[in-house]
């Protein structure tokens, strides 16, 4: 399995981020239960979050990504990723 660290940009319309969120929050959810996110969380400043992933490569990255409500509604206008090697802390335990 590989690590990958995405950065999420949101779009500026809070009521679209608000209208999605419980989709969006109930899909994140599962994927941590299956292990497939390992840690995530939103900006304070609600511009964006970071989210660490667990796939066997970008295509399965990808179909996690794409699955996402907040990204087939509109809300991520912008994803960075970056393939990630964890050197210290729980993370890298994994």
């Amino acid at each position: 399995m590989n690590t990958y660290a995405v950065l999420w940009t949101y779009t500026a319309d809070a009521e679209q981020i608000a209208r999605h969120r419980d989709s969006h929050m109930r899909y994140i959810k599962g994927l941590a239960t299956e292990g497939a996110i390992v840690e995530g969380g939103a900006w304070r400043d609600g511009s964006g979050a970071l989210i660490i992933f667990r796939a066997s490569d970008r295509k399965q990255l990808k179909g996690y990504l794409d699955a996402d409500p907040f990204t087939t509604e509109g809300v991520i206008v912008a994803t960075q990723i970056h393939e990630w090697s964890a050197a210290i802390g729980p993370i890298a335990r994994i």
